[in-house]
């Protein structure tokens, strides 16, 4: 009965219900006239008492009549119901229209030229432009050729693939300001489906954006006067150590040019990224703090030291790293204190085993103390000290490598031979720098 009931449903779902009617009318009709013809033919006589004799002329027009009956009410159906359709799509299409204009993301339409075909009241004020002016500009109006060309790529991407763009960025140039603009888009299409144009939500992002431009800049200066305070407290330690010059900022440079050959090895290349090498160009100057505990006498000794002496200097290292540890106590998180603790406390040791503190060796020692540790050797060779004269290049050079698996790690010397042409620029401009500064004071007396 059920399965009945559901197929009937289906079949009135599939036609008129007046056809259904008609049909049923007049299959009853057949029925009936077979009925009493088969069981008293003669007798049946009252067609003619309503329709006259002349019946036959009757028939026709009567099934003209119920034909058009039928069919009339069927038309009359349809309209209803095409009536009701527009009815409710207008009222549906009033009703989006009505979001689209209470939210407060601009909303856009264009075609495939890039003109605009309908915009709610955000986007015109975004735009700063009345929405029935805007029906005659363009998208690329708004912007720069750079950005106008960003955009139309990502337009064209979205028609060649169909799919929609959730969020990319743009700006806008209005009356002379920048706007910041965080935008989708989606293909338009028309009632058959067909893609007609564009459409998408923008939403304004200036002031977020000026606010972490506003960040970003706040957040370099803290970070070039936390590095201007940590470069001077390095430069305590190397100003009672006479004849070192511009040391730190030779040895940072160093250390940044070969942690970034090295980050090229495979071997490292999961080690050093560019955060490792901001890391170690900031932590470098720290590899000799410890010195500031150091004895004047020792430090500025023009012969060599005896063994005691020397034993008093290692101690620089113990010291600069375990003030460094102590200040890495009192910070929240992992900073680039953590790499400058590590140098400072091992940036002596040597890849046999004979340096010291601890006579590390091979990788046990970090890689940032192995890398400093040959920046160090280097500028060590290569400047004029007190108690000796420069080294050139060249020579400095060979006896690095005449040190390779030795002092230093044969990896970080390959990186040094790799650079060493760079390096040595580095170091004749950071000598002329220190020059200058040496002759300013000097013709300062003079006049």
């Amino acid at each position: 009965m059920n399965k009945f009931k559901k197929l009937f449903q289906n079949r009135v779902d599939m036609a008129d219900y007046m056809v259904l009617t008609g049909i049923f009318l007049g299959a009853l009709y057949w029925a009936l006239e077979s009925l009493l013809n088969v069981f008293s033919p003669e007798e049946i006589s009252f067609y003619e008492e309503i329709f006259g004799p002349n019946i036959s002329e009757v028939w026709p027009r009567l099934i003209v009549f119920c034909l058009f009956l039928m069919f009339g009410s069927h038309v009359q159906f349809t309209i209803n119901e095409r009536k009701k359709a527009v009815e409710a799509l207008k009222e549906s299409e009033e009703k989006y229209r009505t979001i689209l204009e209470s939210i407060e993301e601009g909303y856009y339409e264009v075609d495939f030229e890039g003109y605009f075909v309908f915009v709610n009241d955000s986007m015109s004020k975004t735009l700063g432009v009345p929405k029935i002016d805007l029906r005659f500009m363009n998208f690329w109006d708004f912007m720069d050729d750079e950005n106008a060309g960003l955009v139309y790529e990502t337009f064209l991407e979205c028609r060649r693939t169909g799919k929609p763009v959730k969020a990319f960025d743009c700006e806008f140039n209005i009356d002379g300001a920048t706007l910041y603009i965080e935008a989708s888009v989606s293909l338009l299409r028309d009632s058959r489906g067909l893609p007609i144009g564009y459409r998408g939500v923008l939403r304004d992002r200036t002031e977020k954006k000026k606010m972490e431009m506003d960040l970003l800049e706040s957040y370099r200066k803290v970070h070039e006067a936390r590095t201007a305070t940590i470069l001077g407290l390095a430069k305590l330690a190397e100003y009672r150590d006479e004849g070192t010059g511009t040391h730190l900022e030779r040895i940072r440079e160093y250390a940044r040019i070969i942690a970034q050959e090295l980050s090229m090895n495979p071997k490292f290349s999961d080690r050093i990224d560019q955060q490792y090498i901001d890391d170690i160009y900031q932590s470098s100057i720290l590899h000799d703090i410890g010195k500031v505990g150091s004895p004047d006498a020792l430090l500025l000794k023009p012969a060599k030291l005896t063994k005691e002496e020397f034993d008093i200097i290692k101690r620089h290292t113990l010291m600069g790293g375990n003030a460094i540890k102590e200040i890495e106590s009192q910070i929240e998180g992992k900073s680039f204190l953590a790499m400058g603790k590590e140098i400072a406390f091992n940036h002596h040791e040597k890849w046999d085993g004979s340096g010291y503190p601890r006579g590390l060796k091979g990788e046990a020692i970090p890689l940032s103390a192995r890398i400093i540790a040959l920046a160090d050797v280097y500028d060590a060779l290569t400047t004029k000290r007190f108690y000796k004269e420069a080294y050139s290049h060249d020579k400095a050079k060979n006896m690095i490598i005449d040190l390779k698996g030795k002092h230093f790690d044969p990896e970080v010397v390959n990186a040094f031979l790799a650079v060493h042409e760079k390096i040595n620029h580095v170091r004749k401009e950071k000598l002329k720098e220190e020059s200058d500064l040496i002759q300013r004071p000097a013709q300062a007396i003079g006049r």
